[in-house]
């Protein structure tokens, strides 16, 4: 069905908001987004309770890795074969099920460091089918004209819902205990479930069929990044961001034993990365359309390394707040700009194929990231750990800076695809 185009009135940061659908969607996002945080905290902190280990945070990132960098490169072309919507459908009751596992073994009891491993892995394959689908759909659901905002808001989704997520999961695990964080988490995907059945595109998916699920449909994704070098440049970016700067997952020790803040301090420090991507967020949403993305992906990811580096050996606990806020700032300015100029450089019909490319090094980045933080932290202490992972995006962005002048000259100048080996 399609929206009537009304003027816009309202405020620039959410102009997309004004498309019932993606209005709708955006919400059970949020929700599902929310419930989520309470599961991730009540993991992290209960694995941590369990083993009292940083090597165990770490393994637990790589069980995730290792399910979800290749079963991202099948959701891609699960997002161009299928049904965006019925698939997203599908893999929110496969995290409904974990979750509900989780909460049953926890309250009988039962509940054990393998299990959490077992459940980061089944889990992980679920989160890689369903994020090429969940960021192809957004150009489905609103005009092009509002395309980046949208992008924007959608990256900063799981940040909204993130703001009080944790800080409220924490509360509620300190009080309460696991079992009443799964439950949130249960709830909060039932209902998306039911949202995403009630939502109606904006306009129809161009969609292959069983054709964009093989070998060579995948190849076809591989070639469309080869002839669009910006395209693996962006992709590598993330990747070393989300790689080298993973203070977030060591935060259960840092709250824990550095800072003395408990499962509750917990929760707000993971709320306030949250905090910084909903700013980023608003300000890249109000801004619309940067001409100068190049140059914006090297400043957001230069303000997250800055912040990494000084939250290492930093022990108060309100500059380490401000600080995570910083590394959620700068990370959601250069996701939005890369997003960007991911999605106007690719057509609909490889839209999921690339994006699940882009979604291994993006999500491929943080398990793996994950586990690199932990093994450092369990041979070398914490701040090491952090601080060696700051230093060495900083010296990337340098590089890049200086070595690859085609990133820094990039601007969004047209909507079209640009041509094999022009970036500018």
């Amino acid at each position: 069905m399609q929206e009537t185009e009304k003027p816009y009135r309202g405020p620039a940061f959410a102009a997309s908001l004004r498309h019932r659908t993606f209005r709708v969607f955006y919400g059970g996002l949020v929700l599902s987004s929310f419930g989520g945080n309470f599961t991730q905290i009540a993991i992290s902190w209960q694995m941590y309770e369990l083993t009292g280990s940083a090597l165990h945070l770490g393994l637990l990132g790589l069980s995730r890795a290792a399910s979800l960098i290749p079963f991202l490169l099948v959701g891609g072309m699960l997002a161009d074969a299928v049904d965006r919507r019925k698939l997203l459908m599908f893999t929110q009751a496969g995290h409904l099920v974990i979750t509900a596992g989780l909460l049953v073994l926890t309250a009988s009891e039962l509940i054990s460091p393998g299990i959490f491993y077992i459940a980061a892995i089944v889990g992980s394959v679920f989160t890689a089918l369903e994020n090429p689908a969940r960021q192809a759909i957004v150009p489905n659901l609103v005009p092009e004209a509002d395309l980046t905002n949208a992008i924007a808001l959608n990256a900063s989704q799981r940040s909204v819902s993130s703001i009080a997520g944790p800080p409220i999961a924490g509360i509620i695990l300190g009080f309460l205990g696991p079992v009443a964080n799964y439950s949130v988490t249960v709830f909060s995907f039932a209902v998306m479930i039911v949202i995403l059945a009630l939502i109606r595109p904006l306009r129809a998916q161009e969609s292959r069929g069983r054709r964009s699920v093989s070998l060579q449909s995948l190849a076809q994704g591989f070639a469309h990044v080869r002839a669009n070098p910006i395209l693996f440049v962006m992709m590598l970016l993330d990747f070393c961001q989300n790689f080298l700067g993973a203070a977030r997952a060591l935060l259960p020790i840092y709250a824990s034993d550095i800072l003395n803040a408990g499962p509750q301090g917990f929760g707000l420090l993971s709320g306030a990365s949250a905090v910084g991507s909903i700013t980023g967020g608003v300000v890249m949403g109000t801004l619309g359309r940067v001409r100068r993305a190049g140059i914006g992906v090297l400043i957001g990811i230069t303000i997250f390394g800055v912040c990494t580096v000084l939250f290492a050996y930093n022990t108060s606990f309100v500059l380490a707040y401000v600080l995570i806020f910083g590394e959620g700032f700068g990370d959601t300015v250069s996701h939005v700009l890369r997003s960007t100029i991911l999605q106007l450089n690719v057509p609909d019909e490889l839209r999921g194929r690339v994006t699940s490319l882009n979604q291994v090094f993006v999500n491929g980045g943080g398990p793996l990231g994950s586990f690199r933080a932990g093994g450092m932290a369990a041979l070398f202490g914490p701040e090491l750990a952090v601080l060696s992972g700051g230093v060495i995006v900083l010296m990337i962005v340098a590089f890049v800076a200086t070595c690859v002048p085609s990133v820094r000259r990039y601007t969004l100048e047209s909507d079209r695809p640009v041509p094999a080996g022009h970036q500018t």
